[in-house]
């Protein structure tokens, strides 16, 4: 296994939108190091050579960041399949461009949506949590399953173990 530098940002982060409490810190750092950790266990930065990024933004939801999808991919979300969309209204943190993040396709699922860079291994994703706190289900668990959904579908891709 590799040793994973303190000072540098680990490879998988985790945020929340400005709408959100700064009293959450907490609760995102703990999420930030047991999702790294788990990676870490699963042998996921064995090979420095494909490391992948996540970075995690909580979302009140995900129609808030501007998701548009088109009729296909609605009707493919009625027969149970994944939605594929494009993101219009989405500004991309690094480039700071919403067209920039327009490009890109973005997976949609039931509470999250992510895009991959398979350029460089970089995975941008929103985590809903509005849903959750209306089910009043134990917030933590489920974001933790939105979490791991997202990791494993992309690590899947590079024939890592998925986590649990």
């Amino acid at each position: 296994m590799t040793n994973i530098d303190i000072e540098e940002q680990l490879p998988i982060t985790i945020s929340a939108d400005s709408g959100f409490s700064s009293s959450l810190k907490p609760l995102l750092l703990e999420l930030e190091m047991w999702i790294n950790f788990q990676a870490l266990k699963a042998d996921w930065y064995g090979d420095e050579a494909c490391i992948l990024a996540f970075d995690f933004t909580l979302v009140r939801t995900l129609e808030e960041k501007g998701l548009a999808f088109s009729e296909e991919s609605e009707k493919g979300a009625a027969a149970g399949k994944t939605r594929v969309g494009s993101a219009a209204a989405v500004s991309d943190k690094r480039s700071g461009s919403a067209a920039a993040a327009s490009s890109k396709k973005w997976i949609v699922e039931e509470g999250y949506a992510y895009c991959y860079d398979s350029t460089s291994l970089n995975t941008k994703a929103f985590i809903a949590v509005a849903d959750l706190l209306e089910a009043g289900v134990g917030i933590e668990q489920a974001i933790k399953g939105r979490l791991v959904s997202v990791v494993n579908s992309i690590g899947k891709q590079h024939g890592l173990v998925c986590l649990e």
